[in-house]
């Protein structure tokens, strides 16, 4: 059974806004979390230990892994779901 590493970004950071009390600190403190999350991904890019599959849509973002050592990093992101085929 193979892994699949996918960020969905309907639920990045929007799901964590409170919809009761939404203040737009409130967004900029959760995108700011969000972003942190995603230059840990950009750094791996840049250094080309994963790279984003190119598909028809953005949503979600397919992840692949070039450099199997870094495989539990970007599986520890909480913005990385893992999907089993």
């Amino acid at each position: 059974m193979g892994k699949t590493y996918v960020i969905w970004w309907h639920s990045a950071f929007i799901d964590e806004i409170n919809r009761d009390a939404i203040t737009l600190a409130q967004i900029v403190d959760t995108t700011n979390r969000t972003m942190k999350h995603l230059q840990e991904l950009q750094k791996l890019e840049a250094n080309r230990q994963i790279k984003v599959k190119t598909t028809e849509a953005l949503n979600p973002i397919y992840l692949e892994i070039i450099n199997p050592a870094v495989e539990s990093q970007v599986a520890k992101n909480p913005l990385v779901e893992i999907l089993h085929e």
